[in-house]
């Protein structure tokens, strides 16, 4: 039932999903209505009427858009104003491989997908494998860097304005002294400066940013800065904002599977090692490690998948770091070792009363699987027997529009397509 639905009809969506949350717990996996409170009967029966109307669904977005090509490599997504939602991906033919151009596909807020070639018409570099795009929220423009072709060392930038288009920049050359990547950069914006930045590993091992704060692009070494220890070559450093605590988060690991944590506050960047902070097991090979904030609980989270094939969580709150086994929490399937799993807090809002937390991961089924958390702890859903989605090719890409009470999941399939995984209330 859609939660305005609810919410008009007397009934609160997040009080009939927990309703639901009891029932199970009080009469099994099929359970009637039977044996639970009388306010809890009602709502139960209308979740039950209603409940086709809400949840999980597929849309195969390459099927569904004129025009768009086969696709290779990782996507990348994010959302923009006007809940505008966008996909980026490189293209692929059976005959030549990956084709060096980034496509994007965009819907409007009435979900109709249109596509475009994003090089060709910002007139940029082609690119090595995927790319990483966000928004600069301060400045109102999308984003998206990635390492050129042939593995070049450097950072192009394909940006986005409403009154300039599409254009195309070289963050290497544009920032002063910055030496060639070794890895895919990864762009983020901290809103409470007013910064763009992007990290990548350098070829001398140390980790790089690239900040822009309206005053041109700038270089730092952060290796350097902080006094960390090398990262493994293979990891590909990701970024996010505690935009509450005014810091900047980035996260690589070491060749022993240790999760480092760059982190700068006013003063200065920091590093701190996390696996040792929390005692959590070693993460397996994964090129990127995704980590997200919970304003609702003033909290931080890192997911990743462990040697042991478990889905860990390392969460901290002013207390400091702490460690969480997901799968072991929850009787999820192992996660398939070396991929990346991602997350995001769903805020409370109009169609979300109550907050959540989402992870998802790839499943050694080859679905995608889904660890949510609400106020009576962690639980696994398998998205994709749900909805019948395709196989997965790589890691899945996601994030919340919490002004549309909407969930959304991009992926690769093992067909070349692009698939999107919808949850709407």
């Amino acid at each position: 039932m859609p939660a305005r639905a609810c919410i008009a009809h007397g009934y609160d969506a997040t009080l009939l999903r927990v309703t639901v949350h009891r029932a199970h717990r009080t009469l099994g996996g099929d359970f009637g209505v039977t044996g639970l409170p009388w306010a809890d009967q009602r709502r139960l029966r209308t979740f039950q009427r209603w409940e086709h109307l809400m949840g999980w669904s597929i849309k195969n977005l390459s099927r569904a858009t004129a025009g768009t090509p086969q696709a290779v490599h990782q996507p990348t997504a994010w959302l923009f104003a006007q809940f505008t939602r966008h996909v980026v991906f490189q293209g692929f033919s059976p005959a030549t491989g990956d084709d060096g151009q980034l496509y994007e596909l965009y819907c409007n807020d009435s979900d109709e997908w249109s596509v475009k070639n994003l090089v060709s018409e910002a007139g940029g570099a082609p690119a090595a494998t995927n790319a990483n795009g966000y928004i600069w929220a301060h400045q109102g423009s999308q984003h998206v860097v990635y390492q050129g072709q042939q593995f070049d060392g450097q950072v192009h930038e394909l940006w986005y304005t409403e009154d300039d288009g599409w254009n195309a920049n070289n963050l290497t050359t544009a920032a002063p002294h910055a030496p060639l990547t070794l890895t895919q950069p990864f762009g983020y914006e901290t809103y409470y400066d007013g910064s763009q930045r992007v990290v990548y590993q350098a070829r001398d091992r140390h980790v790089h940013e690239l900040r822009n704060a309206g005053n041109g692009w700038h270089d730092l070494d952060l290796t350097a800065a902080s006094g960390a220890p090398l990262c493994t070559p293979t990891s590909a450093p990701t970024g996010y904002s505690f935009e509450d605590q005014r810091t900047a988060h980035v996260l690589v690991h070491t060749e022993e599977g240790h999760i480092l944590e760059y982190w700068a506050d006013a003063s200065a960047w920091h590093w701190g090692d996390l696996t040792a902070a929390t005692g959590a097991p070693p993460v397996s090979d994964a090129e990127t490690l995704h980590g997200y904030v919970f304003r609702g609980q003033g909290t931080q989270h890192v997911v990743y998948v462990g040697v042991d094939g478990h889905v860990h969580e390392l969460w901290w709150n002013t207390a400091g770091w702490h460690s969480n086994d997901l799968t072991a929490a929850t009787g999820a399937i192992a996660a398939v070792p070396a991929t990346s799993p991602a997350g995001y807090a769903f805020e409370s809002g109009l169609f979300q009363p109550a907050a959540t937390q989402h992870v998802f991961f790839i499943g050694t089924d080859q679905h995608i699987h889904e660890l949510w958390w609400d106020a009576s702890g962690w639980h696994v859903n398998d998205i994709a027997a749900r909805v019948g989605a395709p196989a997965v090719v790589g890691d899945a890409v996601g994030f919340v529009e919490v002004d549309q009470g909407s969930q959304n999941i991009f992926y690769l399939s093992d067909a070349h397509e692009i698939i999107e995984l919808r949850w709407t209330p």
